[in-house]
This record gives C-alpha cells, sequence and structure tokens, in this order.
C-alpha cells in the first residue's frame, strides 16, 4: 500500500546562528491511500461515458472525485470491452460472408468503424504504458 502524506514546515526563530531551524510536521488530515498511483489513461477521452461534473465543491474534492470515477470507469471498461472486439470481429466475418446488399454493406461498414475505434483504444492503451511513439 502506498501512502502519500502532506505536511507543513515551519521556520523556526533563531538567536546566536545564521542558521535557520526547521520543523517539518508530517502528520496530515489529507491522507491518500490506494494500490497504485493513479495514471491518466489517454483512451478514456475517446469514451463516450465521461460525464461533466458542475458543482461548488472545492477543487481538491472534485479531483479526488474524478480520479475514483475514472477508475472505476477503466475497471467497468475493460471487462466490459474484453469480448466487445470478439464480438466485433465474429460479427464482421458473419456480415463477409452474407451476399452483399445494401443493408450488409451498411453493417459491415459500421462494424468495421467500431472495430477500429476498439482497436485505437487499445493501441493508445499501450503506447501510453509503453512510454514509446513508435507503436
Amino acid at each position: 500500500m502506498n501512502l502519500f502524506l502532506m505536511g507543513n514546515i515551519q521556520h523556526l526563530s533563531y538567536l546566536t546562528s545564521d542558521h535557520c531551524p526547521l520543523l517539518l510536521n508530517t502528520e496530515s488530515t489529507n491522507a491518500f491511500t490506494g494500490s497504485k498511483r493513479f495514471h491518466f489513461e489517454a483512451w478514456w477521452t475517446m469514451e463516450e461515458s465521461i460525464e461533466q461534473e458542475s458543482s461548488t465543491r472545492p477543487l481538491m474534492e472534485k479531483l479526488e472525485g474524478l480520479q475514483v470515477s475514472l477508475k472505476e470507469l477503466a475497471r467497468t471498461n475493460k471487462r466490459k470491452n474484453e469480448g466487445l472486439k470478439r464480438r466485433l470481429t465474429n460479427e464482421l466475418e458473419t456480415l463477409l460472408e452474407r451476399e452483399r446488399d445494401d443493408e450488409t454493406m451498411a453493417r459491415i461498414f459500421e462494424t468495421k468503424i467500431h472495430l477500429n475505434m476498439e482497436i485505437n483504444k487499445d493501441e493508445m492503451y499501450w503506447e501510453q504504458k509503453a512510454k514509446a511513439n513508435w507503436l
């Protein structure tokens, strides 16, 4: 478990020395706990389910709420999207085997777009994880 504490520093008075003693207080009521450091995932910007919050809460509370919401969104979407690419690929293969009429061609086009969006999200995720631009 990582624990990040914010404290304060106090300059103490000095009489005979030219050095200023410091008092470090590491106790804080603002303790952030969690199993991992929070990292913003670029692919989250491609999700349609992100909602905007307009409340009068303090900025730090909003940011903490956003962090919790984004982590939950990532966890939920990861489970939901695990089989989505597989399902879209199977659907595309089925559509490509059918006779080509206007409705089938429209569904093929729509499925390809949806599949490409999911592939782009995966590529963006792995590019960010690898911290490389050549992927």
